[in-house]
């Protein structure tokens, strides 16, 4: 635009010095050459003269007054809108937020740039998250992972463990039937610890650095050393593909991201004492389970162990379960719980099932 297309504007407001609280109405005068002159009605020498108008101009937000800042301290304050939107589009550079005041002021534009941010919300929490989460786990130190076991696992002898009450010939036969397993993950540092459940009942969790934790009620809910390694190896697979860490720091980032919005800092002090609950709550995704049982199954099949180990000792699991619950006998929530059970999974362990395993030891 040439200074001859343009023309002049004049804004009324109040103008502040900068240097007292003193007040004074005054008229922002703006030249087509960009020239600009602040003076009063009451007199002829003006406040302020720049041979080319230089200020910074506050943001636009709805009908609020705007403030208009020079080189010195000494401001321009005005209700006049619409005429400082002209003098920062034609003399000024215009700034993003008159694109805000453009969206706001438009219902047209409101609904769908609602539906944009909760579609690029939903994008972020279903994709970039879980995206995120897997490039931070997978870049994090190995004395990251051992110091989340040492804290997940003391967390859990605190709010649901006691020390395993199995029989010592017992827990030995028990981890030579799954050294195999062990020593096949020798990269994993896969570390067995026996606890009494409680709670829990019937259980295995892997944490984050690789100590898989089964309870002494699964142990002997199991009918065969293979249904264990089994067992053993869907938590195996977790810890492969590091899911408890993923899943950490996934509720991390998210705790982080609702701290951003809502200005609460209170809970991310929490975020590191969530592990225990992550990993017994229905911890893990559909996507997870789906992710550890492949690897079990692949596991099961390049040992020789029959696939329907694993479907045996979860169905008997979901039955023993449901026996004890409906005569009141239990209130522990079990593998199940925190492993959910779904008829596709265990007819994928049946269907891939090869030979009958030797009955050579049973427990």
């Amino acid at each position: 635009m040439t200074d001859s297309e343009r023309r002049m504007i004049t804004i009324h407001g109040t103008w502040y010095d900068g240097s007292t609280s003193l007040q004074r109405p005054a008229v922002l005068t703006v030249l087509p050459t960009g020239a600009a002159r602040v003076g009063t009605a009451d007199s002829d020498s003006p406040l302020l003269e720049q041979h080319r108008l230089t200020a910074r101009v506050s943001d636009r937000l709805a009908h609020t007054p705007r403030v208009l800042t020079f080189p010195g301290g000494a401001s321009f304050e005005t209700q006049d809108n619409v005429a400082v939107d002209t003098v920062v589009k034609t003399y000024l550079k215009p700034h993003w937020s008159l694109w805000v005041h453009l969206l706001e002021s438009r219902l047209r534009y409101v609904l769908p740039a609602v539906i944009l941010v909760i579609l690029v919300m939903a994008a972020t929490i279903r994709y970039g998250v879980p995206a995120a989460a897997d490039l931070i786990a997978s870049h994090l130190p190995a004395s990251a992972y051992s110091l989340a076991d040492r804290q997940a696992l003391k967390a859990l002898d605190r709010i649901a463990f006691k020390p395993s009450e199995l029989p010592p010939d017992t827990e030995a036969r028990v981890r030579g039937s799954m050294q195999d397993c062990v020593d096949a993950h020798g990269a994993y540092d896969i570390t067995l610890v026996f606890k009494k459940g409680g709670p829990l009942g019937p259980n295995a969790l892997a944490l984050p650095g690789g100590t898989i934790i089964f309870t002494d009620e699964l142990v002997e809910v199991a009918e065969h050393d293979e249904e264990l390694t089994a067992i053993l190896a869907h938590e195996v697979g977790h810890v492969v593909h590091r899911h408890g860490m993923r899943r950490m720091v996934q509720s991390s980032l998210l705790s982080f991201a609702a701290m951003v919005l809502t200005g609460d800092a209170s809970g991310v002090s929490e975020i590191f004492l969530g592990l225990p609950v992550v990993l017994t709550e229905l911890a893990y995704s559909r996507e997870f389970e789906n992710t550890a049982d492949q690897y079990a199954l692949d596991y099961l099949k390049s040992a020789g162990i029959p696939p329907a180990r694993f479907a045996d000792i979860l169905t008997r699991i979901d039955k023993t379960s449901r026996h004890e619950a409906e005569n009141g006998k239990t209130s522990w929530t079990g593998y199940l719980s925190t492993h959910p059970p779904t008829p596709e999974r265990v007819k994928m362990f049946l269907q891939e099932n090869g030979p009958v395993a030797q009955e050579d030891a049973p427990l």
